[in-house]
């Protein structure tokens, strides 16, 4: 493979699971300039084992230069920038500082109640588990976006309201990403399954999914993370008996929605294999 005339720059998505790290990724995928991995970086079979062991502890040794190897043998290195976004990096991300040169790092968040509704809906986590995920992966956050140099941070609200201003400055930071488009539909994994569309705010379907128990114990948790929430500019939810019922009907109009979607992709199958063959 040519080398390009000038060294690549690495380019970290640094964004909690379920955060909207897949979005961001696709946006700046757009760009010609821009070669992405085959999947997450930490799932690649030379390094899954020991990317995924302990994965968010900071303090375990994890062996970079043979890490970046592998990745360098994936990325297109004749294009100026080169991504990744295991959500993981963002513990570690002043290791990577050191190992990847030059580099840069995006680092972003969401509204931890959204947040720890995917979590419970994804992991099968308790209420009081997921937030304290989530209060954890804030204040790391808060860290990258304090001490980490050639970064800019921004949260997933951001994103959604204003995608092209958001890749305004991404672009100022990566000047080579100067062709990233905002305008088109990305198929990723929501509240709705695997959906293609563009970009859109599910904060408040997933916010309304939980109940005033779930809340209440989010709150607890949250309740001793206020810097990291004012860091962010989140403010806490309220419980409330109604907040119980409407979550109760949202989840089950949500479960109606995706038997309806698993009924057509079936029904779609079904005519597929039964569509006479051309000889």
């Amino acid at each position: 493979m040519t080398e390009p005339a000038t060294t690549p720059t690495y380019l970290f998505i640094l964004c909690p699971p379920y955060s909207g790290s897949t979005l961001l990724w696709r946006l700046v995928a757009t760009s010609a300039h821009a070669s992405i991995l085959p999947a997450e970086g930490q799932f690649l079979p030379e390094v899954r084992d020991e990317m995924r062991a302990a994965a968010w502890e900071p303090d375990r040794d994890v062996s970079w230069p043979r890490i970046k190897a592998v990745w360098d043998g994936y990325w297109d290195r004749t294009k100026p920038v080169l991504v990744e976004k295991s959500p993981p990096n963002a513990a570690r991300a002043h290791e990577i500082a050191e190992h990847f040169h030059p580099v840069a790092f995006l680092v972003m968040v969401r509204n931890p109640y959204a947040h720890v509704e995917g979590l419970m809906r994804r992991n099968g986590w308790s209420a009081a588990k997921a937030a304290g995920f989530a209060a954890m992966t804030l204040g790391v956050q808060v860290d990258n976006a304090r001490t980490l140099a050639d970064a800019t941070h921004f949260t997933y609200e951001d994103l959604v309201a204003d995608p092209a201003g958001v890749l305004g400055r991404v672009r100022n930071l990566v000047p080579a990403l100067d062709d990233m488009d905002a305008s088109g539909e990305f198929a990723i994994h929501s509240v709705d399954g695997t959906v293609a569309r563009g970009v859109v705010d599910l904060n408040a379907r997933k916010i309304r999914r939980l109940s005033g128990r779930s809340v209440r114990a989010i709150n607890r948790v949250l309740d001793e993370h206020g810097d990291a929430m004012t860091f962010w500019g989140y403010d806490r939810e309220e419980p409330s008996v109604a907040r119980s019922a409407r979550a109760a009907g949202v989840r089950a109009a949500d479960a109606v929605r995706g038997a309806a979607r698993f009924s057509l992709r079936v029904i779609r199958g079904l005519r597929r294999r039964l569509r006479p063959r051309r000889r």
